[in-house]
């Protein structure tokens, strides 16, 4: 039994072996409660609607949302339930979680100390920048095939104003080749609570709004779908 638990680690895909065991189970308890923190310390009300158990029932999908904040991950996790949770990550950019190359001694350290404990404490899967995301095809796939829920931006990075930014086009090839379900989701008021560039969280609601899950069609084109995406998701501003 040993013998084909350690053969079933090896074969796993990297992207899901680095989500998975005791201590990975652990710092994912750790930013949940760092969550919690944030909602009672910093004072921020985190409300959602939309993301009932139901929905995830035939298979893990993709979470395709608005980003305009650094909170906006948080706001999502906040709102899955927790069994849902417990089978999530979230796609970040390799660079975005790496030091500066103009840090040094005590301010890289930190850094790194800092990125180390995000990406295990919010689960997150790195990945490279751009429309072909690097490497991240492959490694979202892995998890997607493996039974987990994935957080997608499909901006790619934080929008700087109140409209969404280009949708990049990995987000359809990966719906395309695993043949995962998209839920469009809207966040609202992150952005005012810690902005691009802001320091600390100010007090106030984000409210996440997931709609009904959609799928790419058969003959639809990479680019027709980001469009019925996009509808979706500005269609849950407000609502």
């Amino acid at each position: 039994m040993a013998g084909s638990g350690a053969n079933e680690s090896a074969t796993m895909p990297e992207s899901v072996r680095a989500l998975t065991g005791p201590t990975a189970s652990a710092f994912a308890w750790i930013g949940d409660r760092s969550s919690d923190l944030v909602e009672h310390a910093c004072r921020v009300r985190f409300t959602s609607a939309g993301f009932d158990s139901a929905k995830f029932a035939e298979g893990p999908m993709i979470l395709s949302a608005n980003h305009r904040s650094l909170l906006d991950t948080a706001a999502i996790r906040h709102a899955l339930p927790a069994t849902i949770r417990a089978r999530t990550a979230t796609v970040g950019a390799r660079d975005f979680f790496s030091p500066a190359a103009t840090d040094r001694g005590v301010r890289r350290l930190f850094r790194t100390a800092l990125c180390a404990y995000v990406v295990r404490t919010y689960r997150v899967c790195l990945i490279g920048r751009g429309d072909d995301m690097g490497d991240g095809v492959e490694r979202i796939t892995g998890l997607l095939q493996a039974g987990w829920n994935v957080i997608l931006f499909p901006e790619g990075t934080r929008a700087r104003g109140a409209t969404l930014g280009r949708f990049r086009m990995g987000v359809a090839h990966i719906a395309r080749v695993t043949h995962a379900r998209v839920l469009p989701i809207w966040i609202e008021g992150s952005d005012g609570l810690l902005p691009v560039g802001g320091k600390f969280i100010n007090p106030g609601p984000v409210h996440v709004n997931a709609g009904a899950p959609m799928r790419i069609g058969a003959d639809e084109s990479n680019g027709d779908f980001l469009a019925r995406m996009r509808h979706e998701i500005e269609a849950l501003r407000g609502s």
